[in-house]
């Protein structure tokens, strides 16, 4: 990657931060809601029209379109939660003028069928975008909530877009949104691998490396400032955590033999991973700012994928310790390793869910691997998916959803996610020639 894209994807990273949100005069919220926790539901039927595009003066601007793709945006993210059925624009009784300044006619909403109608204005302030919206419950004819302005420089519009998304999901789930945040992943095409970087959806996705040497496990800090991954630049795997915001490279795992599997604690302040340079495959913790190395597993049998829990105390990792690959837990400190795993000859690549009450992995039978969960306990497990082969999941920042890899025979691998309820299994959109593997989510960019 040149130094001038680096510097580019920096900046952005700082503009993610400087989104600003202003409250607009407005009611309480009105109780409409989804339960987010059934599966099964159905969606509940909203109304998105275009947003209306203005002038700072506050005079229509015609000749804008904006408002149309920060309201296309919304509605696909909404869409692809699972929980919103995004009713079509051409029925609306009432146009995006009227609607912005005069308020919802909902005897006309009611006759669309919709549950919800968010309305919305854009503000095109030369090099910043403002977009103010309202959300509405149609049968009850009140606000959810109040008004909102959400802002950011104009090239960073789509971020308006997931920001409002985000509190349309919140408001009406009750659940933290995911929207606006960020996948970083491994990329293939043809014998080229290397680090890309995306919105959730798929979107402006940029290339971090150029696919020189082979790069793996990409993994997000608890700021999304920083990344750990592993690569083989300089012909044996080692651990690199990378600065987004300066460029900046540190080698972290620099150790004889294999360095692999980093994982971040909670905190930032230390890295999990394994290393067998005892002539073993072991998990290590290495603190970042005195770089102290401390051993936790010792056992022959082989330990690896470590991952923390949200609260720092404890680390889930995959040891074959007993005879097949399991889910275990310790510690953070090493201690009372215990196996949580018991269904099945191969459970593997644990990690524990922003949430902290289950633990994905990859879980093998009957000629398949697929995604499962489990609670910390090791009670309660459930399959959400089933293939040839799913592997690498990680968790959306609200827990509720899931990316995973998905290799078809023959035709490469690409995300999916999937929701806790083992429903609405999507792809992620991207380049049809560009295999995709090892994603990891950022926490929400504010």
């Amino acid at each position: 990657m040149n130094r001038c894209t680096l510097k580019g994807l920096s900046f952005r990273y700082l503009l993610l931060l400087s989104l600003v949100w202003l409250s607009l005069p407005g009611l309480a919220h009105a109780g409409l809601q989804i339960d987010i926790s059934k599966g099964g539901l159905q969606p509940m039927p909203i109304a998105i029209p275009k947003f209306l595009d203005t002038n700072p003066d506050g005079s229509v601007n015609p000749s804008a379109a904006m408002g149309s793709r920060i309201a296309d945006v919304i509605a696909s993210d909404l869409e692809r939660s699972g929980l919103f059925q995004i009713l079509d624009r051409k029925g609306f009784l009432q146009d995006s003028t009227s609607l912005w300044k005069e308020g919802p006619k909902f005897s006309d909403w009611r006759k669309n069928g919709a549950e919800a109608v968010v309305s919305g204005a854009v503000i095109d302030a030369g090099g910043q975008v403002h977009a103010d919206f309202f959300l509405h419950d149609v049968y009850r004819g009140a606000p959810v909530g109040k008004g909102q302005r959400f802002s950011a420089p104009k090239p960073e519009w789509h971020l308006v877009a997931h920001r409002i998304a985000d509190e349309i999901y919140t408001r009406l789930t009750g659940e933290a949104g995911y929207f606006s945040s960020r996948i970083v992943f491994v990329a293939e095409r043809g014998d080229k691998k290397w680090l890309s970087i995306m919105d959730q959806d798929g979107l402006n996705r940029t290339d971090l490396t150029e696919g020189r040497s082979l790069v793996l496990t990409p993994r997000f800090s608890p700021s999304g400032e920083t990344l750990f991954f592993v690569s083989y630049v300089s012909g044996e795997p080692r651990i690199y955590r990378w600065e987004l915001y300066t460029g900046k490279k540190y080698l972290e795992g620099d150790y004889p033999g294999l360095n692999s599997a980093p994982s971040w604690s909670p905190d930032g302040s230390k890295m999990a991973m394994t290393l067998n340079k005892d002539g073993n495959a072991e998990i290590y913790v290495k603190d970042l700012g005195s770089g102290t190395l401390s051993r936790l597993t010792q056992n022959p049998g082989i330990d690896t994928s470590p991952s923390w829990a949200p609260d720092g105390r404890r680390i889930v990792f995959n040891s074959d310790r007993g005879g097949t690959p399991q889910i275990y837990t310790m510690n953070a400190d090493g201690s009372n390793q215990t196996r949580i795993s018991f269904e099945g000859n191969y459970n593997a690549a644990p990690s524990w869910s922003p949430r902290g009450d289950l633990i994905a992995f990859v879980k093998g039978g009957g000629g398949g691997f697929g995604i499962s969960v489990i609670n910390p306990q090791g009670n309660q497990e459930r399959a959400l998916t089933s293939s040839w082969m799913d592997e690498s999941p990680a968790w959306a920042p609200n827990g509720r959803v899931i990316a995973f890899t998905r290799e078809v025979r023959g035709k490469g691998s690409k995300l999916y996610t999937i929701d806790l309820t083992g429903q609405n299994e999507r792809i992620v959109p991207m380049d049809a020639d560009i295999h995709a593997s090892d994603p990891s989510w950022s926490p929400l960019l504010r």
